[in-house]
């Protein structure tokens, strides 16, 4: 393996890749926005009053975590990347202007890393590169006879889409909490078909996803799954023997009905009691209003960093992750890290959550299989505590090394 072209948009496990083919040799180059490379400039922001920690919070955080790869990385489109960022979080803005600004320089950003990536194309031995960033290396690549990988992290477009317009009318009340995909606009679906096609290999994070691939016509064998990791160094601690208190229940990630937002409050509703707790951390999706006659029973907390969540998690006792449509989702292996034994489908965690060992995997669209199985936890506090320690240990064999090294395994076997 030698000279491996990556695009990737901020997707952890193409950073993750591209560690493991720099410690091997095998990395020509990563084409990306923005990385903070710890560059002169960038310290001396890190540092400045109120901005510096700001900063930190947010583009700060995209680092690498080996100077080598830092050096092989080609940022583009930096001032879009920027803009686009600073777009979705300014709130004097109207939402759909925000929302109109930010797709437009995201549109930018898309644009200039295939045009950078296109450019490194022509002395790469391999492409591997994230959806919708594709199109110009892979156009250099098959003229050339070199092999092309894209990186899938969630189900194909089109199932997602058939997924969507079938969840908005089974829960109308919740679809404007799953917004219409505008940015799956025609030219661009065609442009995400037409690099599965070039591909020689999707590399895909669970079954689930492949099964949505295989159920869109493509063919297994050009399907590969190897589940992403967890960042031990931050989530490994497990929790301690829980204390007298309420039972708390905790979901992580996009607030809205993708994840089985109403499947989650109809079931904790029926099992919710004076001594049982829900928190649902992360964005709110589009309106809030749906979760309005459950505010007396939930707690929302908008965003936490990276440290204060997996404390928040060491201190519940389930985490509960109903999802309709996911790739491989890092928060279950998160929470897990962290000693909860987990309540989830099989639409993303089917191959790391084991039903009935390290928590339960429930039917898609069932509140009364969530209400069950918090019951079940809640009484029996020997098995809660025994299905956490199961979970932890689990997680332990899901790290970001082990995905890296079986991902560039199999790229080297196919003779990458």
């Amino acid at each position: 393996m030698s000279a491996v072209l990556i695009v990737n948009f901020n997707a952890p496990e193409l950073n993750q890749l591209a560690l493991e083919l720099v410690n091997r040799g095998g990395l020509q180059c990563m084409v990306r926005p923005y990385v903070n490379k710890g560059r002169g400039w960038e310290r001396m922001l890190a540092r400045l009053p109120g901005l510096g920690s700001r900063y930190a919070a947010t583009f700060g955080r995209r680092r690498l975590g080996s100077q080598a790869l830092a050096d092989l990385t080609d940022e583009a489109g930096v001032m879009a990347d920027l803009g686009a960022a600073l777009a979705l979080r300014a709130s004097f803005l109207a939402p759909m202007l925000r929302q109109q600004w930010g797709h437009s320089l995201h549109e930018a950003v898309r644009a200039a890393v295939r045009r950078r990536a296109g450019y490194r194309a022509p002395s790469a031995s391999a492409v591997i590169s994230y959806p919708g960033f594709a199109r110009d290396a892979f156009a250099v690549a098959k003229r050339r006879g070199t092999r092309c990988i894209v990186s899938y992290p969630i189900a194909h477009h089109r199932y997602h889409l058939a997924l969507r317009a079938e969840e908005a009318e089974r829960e109308p009340e919740f679809a404007s909490t799953w917004p219409e995909l505008t940015h799956f606009t025609p030219a661009y679906l065609d442009e995400l078909d037409a690099e599965i096609d070039a591909a020689d290999c999707i590399l895909v994070g669970s079954e689930f996803v492949a099964r949505s691939f295989a159920a869109e016509g493509v063919e297994a064998a050009r399907i590969a799954v190897v589940p992403y990791g967890v960042d031990l160094s931050v989530f490994g601690e497990s929790r301690p023997p829980r204390p007298d208190g309420p039972f708390r229940a905790v979901f992580v990630g996009q607030i809205g009905q993708r994840k089985g937002l109403s499947y989650l409050l109809k079931g904790y509703a029926a099992f919710a009691r004076d001594d049982t707790r829900l928190s649902l951390i992360g964005h709110i999706v589009g309106s809030s209003a749906p979760l309005t006659p459950y505010r007396d029973i939930v707690e929302h907390v908008p965003h936490l960093t990276r440290p204060k969540l997996a404390a928040t998690l060491r201190g519940c006792d389930v985490f509960v992750f109903p999802t309709l449509l996911e790739g491989m989702p890092l928060v279950v292996l998160e929470a897990m890290a962290c000693g909860l034994p987990v309540i989830a489908t099989a639409n993303g965690p089917d191959q790391v959550v084991r039903d009935g060992i390290d928590g339960f995997i429930v039917p898609s669209r069932d509140p009364e299989a969530i209400t069950d199985r918090l019951e079940r936890l809640r009484s029996n506090p020997a098995l809660c505590a025994q299905m956490g320690r199961n979970a932890a240990a689990r997680a332990a064999s899901f790290t970001w090394a082990t995905f890296a090294r079986r991902a560039a395994d199999l790229l080297e076997d196919a003779g990458v």
